[in-house]
């Protein structure tokens, strides 16, 4: 059995290395999306959206993917501090909230799987498209 301890120390930990760079990749990823498309609104339109859905959509399960890890391990942290506590009756909500709640980043990380085999399978028929139309 494992000891989990929370404390400032370990918020910070989390803050620093998971949350701030988070942040700040989603930050630069939006001025670089911003970029791409500003030089490349006169090309092809349809290969500027599909480029951009494409690292949108994967920079999405990236995110996705880490923050469903953290909210795992937080779950079982909290709910296996519970129990050890035999403070279930006392924390009865919380205690059935945490244990569901690594549910809703897995909702997220299977929306942008799907949108990115979607993102993909438009791709194939616009260069479909284009081999007819040479």
């Amino acid at each position: 059995m494992t000891q989990t301890v929370y404390s400032e120390e370990n918020m910070r930990f989390l803050l620093y290395y998971v949350i701030i760079p988070l942040i700040v990749i989603i930050i630069l990823f939006f001025i670089g999306t911003k970029i791409y498309e500003h030089y490349n609104k006169k090309k092809d339109l349809n290969r500027t959206n599909f480029v951009i859905n494409y690292w949108s959509n994967v920079m999405g399960i990236i995110l996705t993917a880490i923050l469903l890890s953290v909210s795992i391990g937080f779950s079982l942290a909290f709910t296996e501090n519970v129990r050890a506590l035999n403070a279930i009756d006392e924390n009865i909500f919380f205690y059935y909230f945490f244990m569901v709640f690594p549910v809703f980043p897995l909702f997220f990380l299977m929306f942008y799987i799907v949108k990115f085999v979607i993102n993909i399978k438009r791709k194939e028929k616009l260069d479909q498209k284009e081999s007819e139309d040479e």
